[in-house]
């Protein structure tokens, strides 16, 4: 993904006009020995009603957070999605377990 794809994904997402920053590598713990190295782009938004900044990055996928909350920076943003997508992933596995035992 390009910059201008990153962008767009924000301005779509916060329905305002976003503005490159810079760059930040993040490396952020995904399991035991796993890590998930990604580059962080940091948008300064104009006319959002939630929030001034917002970070977006690429992984098989285009990532953003906002700036609000205890996400404050690419690191927190970066280590929030990672927890959330371990979350899901166990849920996920739950409930598998769950239909294979009603069955």
């Amino acid at each position: 993904m390009t910059e201008p794809e990153l962008q767009s994904a924000i301005e779509r997402r916060c329905d305002c006009a976003a503005r490159f920053v810079q760059t930040v590598p993040v490396s952020a713990p995904i399991g035991v020995e796993e890590t998930w190295d990604v580059v962080v782009h940091i948008f300064e938004l104009d006319g959002c009603e939630k929030t001034n900044r917002a970070y977006a990055w690429t992984s098989e996928q285009i990532y953003t957070a906002l700036d609000i909350g205890p996400i404050r920076s690419p690191v927190t943003a970066v280590h929030a999605t990672v927890a959330d997508l371990i979350r899901q992933s166990r849920l996920a596995l739950w409930g598998c377990g769950q239909q294979a035992a009603a069955a």
